[in-house]
């Protein structure tokens, strides 16, 4: 069981690092805010694309790329975990080994499915 000051202590930490992430957060908002106003006043044209970027937002073509490949690595992992069952030596073993590689096998065929889907426009 956990002390309660080692417990209290580990909230507090994690609450820390929380709010310093935060504020991080908000100081480069600001910036980013700050730089966009002068160019702006400065008569910088600006796109929607370049102000997409700068907000961090990637494109469609981009993600759907991204998680084509995510997706593929997840299936690839599936098939490993499945390709370790055989090496398993109790049924009991080769059942968790199983539910262990659907996880990963389905995730991956789905981002794979969903990113093919969202690279056709549909």
């Amino acid at each position: 069981m956990l002390d309660a000051h080692f417990l209290g202590s580990a909230i507090t930490a994690l609450a820390i690092l929380i709010v310093l992430h935060q504020l991080i957060r908000l100081a480069m908002v600001a910036m980013l805010h700050r730089t966009l106003r002068q160019g702006l006043q400065a008569g910088v044209p600006l796109t929607v694309e370049q102000l997409d970027r700068a907000l961090g937002r990637v494109p469609a073509t981009e993600r759907a790329a991204t998680d084509r490949r995510n997706g593929w690595i997840l299936v690839a992992i599936g098939v490993a975990c499945g390709g370790s069952i055989t090496l398993q030596g109790t049924q009991e073993a080769m059942l968790v080994a199983a539910g262990a590689a659907l996880f990963p096998l389905l995730t991956g065929i789905a981002l794979v499915l969903l990113s093919l889907r969202a690279s056709r426009g549909r």
